[in-house]
């Protein structure tokens, strides 16, 4: 074919070299630049920034120290220490209620009125019989001391007026009855009467309860009942809520149930905010003894597989596996008591899924390896060697054509780059340079919903970075 055009083998070759190194230099291709300049010995390039993309934003704490109680689990109801059914003593209308579900009341307060209308007329009639035989019996009594009357006819007269002085008590009685009184300090928890309801004797007309102190019974296992002892402090949780609640060992009991093997224990627990109720479903947990100033761990940071449970370490950029011998837990932490020692960094966000030796990152932190691409405190504004290299040869490329020539890069990185970058990685490392931080600044004061759009803000700052370049002599700005 060569022949054909007039152009000998020899002259060939020098052909293809140049097409070759006009490649190389023109930028249009990314990965070849960034072949050269590691061979240059000069900064890691986009290559770099490719592979340290591929490690695995994780977040770290470190592991300390602290207290961790060793505790009995269980759960129960909880329950008021009285529990009443309030019955009417007397039968009558209902004519008031005094007192709705949730009202607290005292001890003799009253709760209901029933209608006393006949009450109180049998109370009259009883008394006017007992003051007649009262008169009777007192004129008894003289005639008796004046021997006109018999000693058979005056014990008569007396049986008589006692009898009737105690049908006017019990009527009395049966008149305060028409009143239902609370027997005991506590709150309503149940009303079963309407105004008008006819109610017998004996009928349940109220519930009402007693929730200071409420009661946790237990079930401890006769193997545990050794560590368990009067006054012994248990944490209550309910559940739908954070809060835990302090209680303590008030009764255990002297037997055990020989088809459970357990030993019932009460718990009492002062509820002074009066946000626990009877009824509810509680987690108990009977503190037998206090692990102090242990290594522990959250729970979330713990890996479980068949040979245990293993934690990831953050080691310079890589995660090391370590399997661990755990001890007792608590809430969200657990002891360790092997694998672990005072101030290595664990991963407790993104572990799950991570092999021995991945490259992970800290959430929201600059890889190194990107920390190099912007060389020095200028940053992505500062030196030429800054943007075109570190430490190595100072390569010529960038001077050598225009910038961006081919949709190439600016700077030492192309905009595409650029913009693929997350945006605070990309401010914290154009804010290096105050210039860019001000104009920056400047632009959010005079148009303050630039700071909610991303791309605005990327493509503002590329453009910042481009003028920088231009203004120290790296061509026009793009």
């Amino acid at each position: 074919m060569f022949k054909r055009l007039g152009i000998s083998k020899l002259a060939y070759w020098p052909v293809v070299l140049v097409m070759a190194g006009a490649l190389a230099c023109g930028g249009g291709e990314e990965e070849s630049e960034d072949a050269a300049q590691n061979q240059r010995g000069g900064r890691s390039g986009m290559g770099a920034m490719a592979r340290t993309g591929a490690s695995i934003p994780v977040e770290v704490k470190t592991v300390g120290r602290g207290n961790i109680a060793a505790t009995l689990l269980t759960y129960t109801s909880l329950e008021a220490e009285r529990h009443v059914d309030v019955v009417s003593r007397t039968q009558g209308l209902v004519k008031t209620i005094l007192v709705e579900e949730g009202d607290r009341v005292t001890e003799g307060q009253p709760l209901a009125q029933l209608d006393t209308d006949a009450l109180e007329l049998t109370l009259r009639e009883r008394e006017v019989n007992m003051n007649s035989l009262e008169s009777n019996y007192k004129r008894s009594q003289e005639l008796v001391e004046q021997e006109l009357l018999s000693s058979q006819e005056f014990e008569q007269t007396k049986f008589q007026y006692e009898a009737a002085a105690t049908q006017y008590e019990s009527a009395k009685l049966q008149l305060e009855y028409a009143t239902v009184r609370s027997p005991f300090s506590g709150i309503v928890t149940e009303r079963l009467v309407e105004v008008g309801n006819l109610v017998n004797a004996n009928d349940v007309v109220f519930r009402t309860a007693d929730l200071d102190p409420l009661l946790a019974r237990i079930y401890v296992p006769e193997k545990d009942i050794g560590q368990v002892r009067p006054g012994q402090s248990v944490r209550i949780n309910v559940e739908g809520s954070d809060q835990t609640h302090t209680g303590r060992v008030a009764l255990i009991s002297p037997i055990v149930d020989p088809e459970s093997g357990t030993v019932k224990v009460t718990v009492e627990i002062r509820d002074r905010m009066g946000t626990l109720r009877p009824g509810m479903f509680t987690t108990v947990n009977l503190v037998i003894a206090i692990q102090e100033n242990v290594l522990q761990v959250e729970k979330k940071a713990l890996v479980a597989e068949a040979e245990g449970s293993y934690a990831f370490l953050f080691q310079d950029g890589t995660a090391e596996k370590r399997l661990l011998e755990i001890g007792i837990a608590e809430g969200d932490y657990v002891e360790v008591l092997s694998g672990l020692s005072d101030g290595d960094s664990i991963i407790t966000v993104g572990q799950e899924g991570l092999r021995n030796g991945a490259p992970v990152r800290i959430a929201g932190q600059i890889p190194p390896a990107a920390e190099g691409m912007g060389g020095g405190p200028a940053g992505m504004g500062g030196s030429s060697e800054a943007m075109g290299g570190s430490g190595g040869e100072a390569t010529q490329a960038p001077a050598a054509r225009p910038a961006n020539e081919g949709g190439g890069r600016s700077g030492g990185m192309g905009g595409g780059r650029m913009m693929a970058m997350d945006l605070d990685q990309m401010k914290e490392r154009m804010f290096q340079n105050p210039d860019i931080k001000a104009a920056y600044d400047k632009q959010v004061e005079e148009d303050p919903s630039f700071v909610e759009d991303e791309e605005r803000q990327r493509a503002f700052l590329i453009q910042q970075m481009r003028q920088m370049r231009a203004q120290r002599g790296g061509g026009p700005p793009q």
